[in-house]
């Protein structure tokens, strides 16, 4: 299959042409628009959004109804997601269950490349899935670990608990990244946890705190500064279009600090609250995550930043596919690759989508 007349998403920049999949990767890149093949009329033709931070749909969470989940992130472009389960999953549902049922919906056809544990082990504080203790308990855990081999790509945790550093570095041995959130560590606590493979900030000015103040009056860092001040940190936003997971400064902020390459644009999706008109998800009248999907967010990024085609991709598909460990097959257009790929329109709305070589969505 031949796609041509389009503007290609490279990771230094836009290139006018055509690009050939074969065998469900991609084959070559060329300047050349002659000779048979399907017409993009001059589109945007992207890597395929990797939404590391991910719990359901608005009708359905992951761990309940992962295949219909994923089409609904599909449809709209992104062809890799991990399954976000949160600590709800713990005391309503189970992780092993969720493990079985999101194993069970993967596949050629999905999009869904492994799971994202949001915890149990935060603190208790924050959140609107807060409000009990699970401690650190190594058999827990590791029983986790054993039944989620293969599957675990990313682990949220508070490094302030007790049995954090043991519980890191077993992580760490399985070759999970680990991502930090809903913890008042200290920055100076955080950086010890490099060495253990920490790299993620979870989605950075939401849910996330420092440590209490020493002096009255005087602004205590925490994680969020830590990751905007740390090179090996990855900074997870989730850019809704009503601006209340992430303010308008802060976002000026972290793109200022990190760049297109420090940031991962997550939705944080979740299923069943109140959108407010827009795309966040309100529940009991606390933000509990959102309603985007990644196109969204990448629409919303550009009208809160300003940015160019290359940039938002990089932030959409480039980074997290590092991050998560998938960058080596997916997360930018290059002979070799899988060919996951989105067909955008000037104002970035998904027209087309395609899986593995496979056309899932065809409005071209």
């Amino acid at each position: 299959m031949i796609l041509k007349n389009a503007r290609i998403v490279l990771e230094d920049g836009v290139q006018e042409g055509s690009l050939c999949i074969e065998n469900g990767k991609i084959a070559w890149i060329s300047g050349c628009n002659d000779g048979d093949g399907i017409d993009l009329g001059g589109m945007y033709l992207a890597p395929g959004f990797v939404d590391q931070h991910n719990h359901g749909c608005p009708e359905c969470w992951f761990e309940h109804e992962p295949a219909r989940a994923a089409r609904w992130h599909l449809w709209e472009g992104t062809t890799s997601l991990l399954c976000s389960l949160s600590r709800h999953v713990k005391k309503y549902y189970s992780y092993e269950q969720a493990y079985e049922n999101i194993r069970a919906a993967m596949g050629p056809d999905s999009p869904i490349r492994g799971v994202h544990m949001e915890g149990p082990y935060l603190d208790q504080d924050f959140g609107v899935c807060g409000k009990n203790e699970y401690p650190i308990i190594r058999e827990e855990y590791r029983r986790w670990m054993d039944l989620g081999k293969g599957l675990i790509k990313q682990w949220t945790f508070d490094p302030t608990r007790e049995g954090a550093e043991e519980f890191a570095k077993d992580v760490q041995k399985q070759g999970i990244p680990l991502s930090v959130c809903y913890s008042r560590a200290s920055p100076e606590l955080l950086a010890q946890y490099l060495d253990f493979g920490l790299r993620i900030g979870d989605h950075i000015f939401d849910a996330t705190s420092a440590p209490d103040q020493k002096c009255r009056g005087v602004r205590e860092p925490g994680s969020d500064e830590f990751v905007l001040v740390e090179d090996k940190m990855i900074a997870e936003l989730t850019v809704d279009s009503l601006q209340m997971h992430v303010r308008p400064y802060n976002l000026k902020l972290a793109y200022k600090c990190k760049g297109p390459d420090g940031i991962a644009l997550i939705t944080d999706c979740c299923a069943g609250g109140d959108p407010m008109g827009g795309d966040v998800n309100i529940v009991d009248g606390a933000l509990y995550g959102s309603q985007l999907t990644l196109s969204k967010a990448v629409r919303n990024t550009r009208e809160q930043l300003g940015l160019g085609i290359c940039e938002l991709i990089r932030m959409a598909s480039t980074t997290p596919a590092k991050t998560i460990g998938l960058y080596g097959e997916r997360g930018s257009i290059h002979p070799g690759k899988v060919a996951d790929l989105v067909v955008l329109d000037d104002e970035l709305h998904v027209k087309g989508v395609i899986l593995g070589g496979k056309i899932i969505r065809k409005e071209f």
